[in-house]
């Protein structure tokens, strides 16, 4: 076990020492190309930073799975590393790649502001297009890994979560009220953006705080999803996010997730105690539609049989 231990933490140690090598190489050949200055195409982009880095986020997160290398040590690592990337960078004096960092637009404005410009006749503008196709492209590849291993505000909320309470004072949100309420705000955002043009995510996207206005608004968003994650796993997207519910949808469709192997499982339920989140169950009883998995890990982890895995549909 403690050689099997040791390995992971020497694959882990690689495998940042070549994101970090990569994330070099490709700013230096990324800012170089913005020497010529032109309107930005699809491509240009794609070719952001925060759209290249998030993939490759997404791309180690997916081998670790796959590996089942994702400790509660590495992913407490992998959540560190998420926020300060993901959230904290673009305000650093890094010149062009600090920029191509921000979160202009942000997930949440990704997938709302679209339909604000159409309702005052414009043209929606290529870089939501771009953010929105790579969320979808991450999202079908393997289930929630934009979610789970990208998004700065997810992260925050599974860190709070990781704050050490009496058992009975974590809860799990049912799945079906919780995301009824989930799609009902996005119900009411369409009609009333609409009619009126306004966005009532605008009232509560803690988002907007990584923008580092420390507005009242956006501050009292991110402290109110902090402070209930503390009791429940990743409350915002579950409740309101309407990126947690495309990919939720997405999530259906994902090549790679989370498979249990029935010859293998034993019905001890230990991954259902030990994980936070509410799609054990579903997983475990094989239904073809379940609660948002956020690709941590965590029930792959503790199952002692080995009967978790995350993995295609082809492979046993």
């Amino acid at each position: 076990m403690n050689g099997n231990c040791a390995s992971s933490k020497r694959v882990l140690v690689a495998t940042l020492g070549v994101v970090v090598a990569l994330t070099l190489m490709v700013t230096l050949l990324w800012a170089e190309a913005q020497g010529q200055r032109r309107p930005p195409g699809f491509f240009d982009i794609l070719a952001l930073p925060r759209v290249w880095v998030a993939a490759l986020f997404c791309a180690v997160g997916l081998a670790f799975l796959v590996k089942s290398w994702v400790s509660s040590r590495v992913r407490l690592a992998f959540l560190l590393a998420m926020f300060f990337v993901f959230g904290v960078l673009s305000e650093l004096p890094l010149g062009r790649f600090a920029s191509g960092m921000g979160l202009h637009p942000s997930p949440l404005c990704t997938v709302t502001r679209p339909f604000q410009f159409l309702y005052g006749g414009w043209s929606v503008p290529v870089t939501f297009w771009a953010i929105l196709s790579s969320i979808v492209l991450l999202s079908l590849v393997g289930n929630k890994l934009f979610c789970g291993w990208v998004c700065p505000i997810g992260a925050l909320q599974e860190l709070s979560h990781r704050i050490p309470l009496p058992g009975r004072l974590k809860a799990k949100l049912p799945f079906g009220p919780s995301n009824t309420i989930r799609a009902l705000i996005f119900a009411v955002f369409i009609v009333t953006v609409f009619l009126t043009g306004l966005s009532v995510y605008d009232y509560f996207n803690p988002f907007e705080f990584l923008h580092w206005g420390f507005g009242l608004v956006a501050t009292i968003a991110l402290v109110a999803a902090l402070a209930t994650g503390v009791f429940v796993f990743r409350p915002f997207c579950y409740l309101i996010c309407p990126v947690g519910l495309l990919t939720w949808i997405l999530e259906h469709l994902s090549v790679v997730r989370v498979r249990v192997n029935k010859d293998l499982c034993t019905d001890c339920s230990v991954c259902v105690k030990q994980s936070p989140c509410p799609a054990v169950p579903s997983i475990l009883e094989g239904r073809a539609s379940r609660p948002d998995c956020h690709a941590c890990g965590r029930c792959i982890e503790v199952c002692p049989e080995n009967a978790l895995s995350f993995r295609s549909s082809r492979r046993r």
